[in-house]
């Protein structure tokens, strides 16, 4: 007679997990699903860009806010209004400054090339202006 094998704890413990699985109702699959976190794809059609200012804007509408604080403060205290017209001065001119010491870095020195023909990349479409220059890009390059 041959000897019927029976199963380790293991196997017992892996079967009883799968029935047990089996068994579970849709709605907890579901909402299992839902707590997971997950990878956010982009839906297909046309979406707005986000709004994103760069860097340099948000410094001159600073300089503005400050100069308008400044004017406010007039009345108040002349040193106070001074300190912040100087401020709302600095912000403003910061991104010519930062423009001057960083160089034409917007330009390469030569255009890219790529088996003997110079290749035209799309600007990055980050923000509204981003995606304003994709936009001008491509009814450039309409071919």
């Amino acid at each position: 007679m041959p000897q019927e094998r029976r199963p380790s704890r293991l196997e017992e413990q892996i079967l009883e997990i799968l029935e047990k699985a089996e068994r579970e109702p849709r709605w907890r699959r579901l909402l299992r699903q839902l707590r997971r976190p997950r990878v956010r794809m982009p839906r297909p059609g046309r979406r707005w860009p986000r709004l994103e200012l760069p860097r340099d804007t948000a410094l001159l509408a600073a300089a503005f806010l400050i100069a308008l604080l400044a004017l406010l403060m007039r009345d108040w205290s002349r040193t106070l209004a001074l300190f912040l017209a100087i401020l709302s001065l600095l912000a403003f001119f910061t991104p010519v400054a930062r423009q001057l010491v960083a160089g034409d870095r917007w330009t390469p020195d030569r255009p890219r090339r790529w088996r003997g023909r110079d290749i035209d990349l799309p600007p990055p479409r980050r923000g509204l202006s981003g995606w304003i220059r994709y936009q001008w890009w491509r009814l450039r390059n309409r071919r």
